[in-house]
Parts: C-alpha cells; structure tokens; sequence
C-alpha cells in the first residue's frame, strides 16, 4: 500500500509546501514544545532511549513528547519528565496512516519543533510530522523524506545508529549554544 500513498503524499505536499527559510539555532533555542517520534524498529527504539535523558538535558527549557508504539510502553523510563503518546493498531489505517484520533492527539501536541528518530522513511511518523506542522521538522537522511522534513541530518553510511544519534543530538546541541550565545550579546 506504500507504493501507492507515498508517492500520493509527495505530490501533495509539494503543493503545499511554503518555501520557508528556517533559523535552526534560533529554532532550538526558543523551543518550548519539542515531539520527538521514536524508532517503530524495537531495535532501534532501544537505541534511541539511551538518549531521552540527556536530550531532555539539553533542552531544559522544552517540554517533550514523545510519540512511540503502544507495544514499547514499558521500555520507558517510568520517572518520566515527559509526555507520551502511544501509537497502537488499531490507531492506523489500512493505508498505514494515523486515524482521527491520533491525528487530534498530534494536532494537540502543539510543538515547535519535531523530530523523526526512524532510521529509515516510516510514512505514519512522517505523515504525523506533517499534521503538526512544526516549524522545524528534523529527520535522519533518506531519499524518501524528501519534501516532508525542512533539516535532513546526514552522516556517514557506515555510521552505526547510534553514532548518528550522537552526532545528531550533539549538532542540534551546539546550533541551540551558538545562537543562545548570539542573542546575548
């Protein structure tokens, strides 16, 4: 069913597409609401949460949410800081995209900032970065991300996921500490 919805949700969103130019440092400094859409790949999910402390660190001024499978609830750290919303079957539909009622939880969500943690293209996480229309939508690279993310993070292909996590939350660090800095003076 992919081949038919990601081609039909490209084509749209490249209708819909505005041409926006993005400060991603300023982005990251002035979050208040950061949806983070962890890995639908247990694997890479076990990964990713090894992270969730330390990027909740480096942001202390957002609140996060964190968007994950129904499945991996208890995979969570239970002294949680954060908000959760989980994605279950029967909350997609036949063509793998989310339903009305998960739609009305992203829609609710209202962050500034989204990020995808999916290794590879997962069209519901991309189709729900779109609902929430953040102002920065943060991906890893992959050919078919492209025109649903405006700041595709790319590493080495041999990188392993957890070095591109790194790498990422380290960037993302940094471009939020420069411009910090800029705005103080």
């Amino acid at each position: 069913m992919e081949k038919i919805t990601i081609p039909y949700l490209k084509l749209i969103e490249k209708f819909r597409k505005s041409n926006r130019i993005v400060d991603v440092g300023g982005t990251l400094s002035k979050a208040r609401s950061i949806l983070v859409l962890m890995p639908d790949k247990l694997e890479e999910f076990g990964i990713a949460r090894k992270f969730i402390n330390q990027f909740i660190e480096d942001f202390p001024k957002a609140e996060f949410q964190f968007v994950l499978r129904e499945g991996y609830q208890n995979l969570l750290n239970g002294n949680r800081q954060y908000g959760t919303i989980f994605v279950a079957e029967r909350d997609v539909n036949f063509f793998g995209l989310p339903k009305k009622v998960l739609k009305q939880k992203i829609l609710a969500a209202k962050c500034d900032i989204v990020i995808d943690l999916n290794e590879e293209f997962h069209l519901l996480s991309t189709y729900l970065c779109q609902k929430c229309r953040a102002l920065l939508q943060i991906c890893l690279d992959h050919d078919n991300r492209e025109p649903f993310y405006n700041f595709y993070f790319r590493t080495q292909i041999q990188d392993s996921l957890e070095s591109k996590y790194r790498k990422l939350f380290q960037y993302l660090n940094n471009c939020m500490n420069l411009s910090s800095e800029n705005i103080d003076i």
